[in-house]
C-alpha cells in the first residue's frame, strides 16, 4: 500500500526548517498523505485522507527536531463511495472507534543534501508501532524569508496491516503498505 500524505510533507518541512528555524505548521493545503495496496504483486487501489494537521520544528544546527501529524481517519478518499465506506467501516480502519492517527517523531537525521531519515511512531487503530520514513527530492527554499509551503519533498514508508490489527487477505489486498508523504 502507497501512501502520499503527511509524513513525506513532514520530513520535507522539517528539512526546510532546519535551515530555517522554528515550527511549521502542516494542513492540507501544504502536505498530501496517501498510500496504495497491492494483490498478488500488482496495484489494487490506492486513496488519500484529506484531514492533516500537525507541526514540526527543528534545531537551527539541523541536528534534531520533533514532528507530530494527527490525520483524521474519516477523511479517506478513493474516488469511490463504495470504497470509502467499506475502508471506514470495522473490516478496515473504524473510523468511529478510531478517528484519528497520528505520527511522532522520535529521531531525524539528515542523510545529506535533499536527503533524510525520520524515525518515530505511527498510532493507528489503536495500536502504536515504529515507523520510518526516508524523505528524498528535498527541494526548500534556504531564506527565512521565503515560504515554508513551497518547500517540496517525497517521503515513503511501509508499514504492515498485520501490526496494527488491520484486515488483509486475498480478497482485501496484502499485508504490507507503502505510504506516500508529499510537501509542496
Amino acid at each position: 500500500m502507497r501512501t502520499s500524505g503527511p509524513g513525506v510533507s513532514f520530513t520535507c518541512l522539517l528539512l526546510a526548517a532546519a535551515r530555517l528555524a522554528g515550527a511549521h505548521h502542516l494542513d492540507p493545503g501544504n502536505t498530501q498523505i496517501s498510500f496504495e495496496i497491492e494483490r498478488l504483486g500488482l496495484h489494487w487501489f490506492s486513496a488519500a485522507f484529506r484531514e492533516v494537521s500537525g507541526e514540526f520544528s527543528l534545531e537551527p544546527d539541523g541536528r534534531g527536531g520533533r514532528l507530530t501529524v494527527t490525520v483524521r481517519t474519516a477523511s479517506i478518499d478513493s474516488h469511490s463511495s463504495y470504497w470509502n465506506e467499506r475502508l471506514r467501516s470495522v473490516a478496515f480502519l473504524d473510523t468511529s472507534q478510531f478517528p484519528e492517527m497520528v505520527y511522532r517523531s522520535r529521531r531525524i537525521e539528515l542523510d545529506g543534501a535533499g536527503r533524510a531519515t525520520i524515525e518515530g511512531e505511527l498510532t493507528l487503530h489503536g495500536v502504536t508501532r515504529p515507523l520510518a520514513l526516508s524523505v528524498t527530492d528535498i527541494d526548500c527554499p534556504l531564506s527565512a524569508s521565503a515560504p515554508a509551503h513551497r518547500c517540496r519533498f517525497l517521503g515513503r514508508g511501509t508499514l504492515r496491516r498485520s501490526d496494527f490489527g488491520i484486515a488483509h487477505g486475498f480478497w482485501q489486498g496484502g499485508d504490507s503498505v507503502e505510504i506516500v508523504v508529499r510537501g509542496n
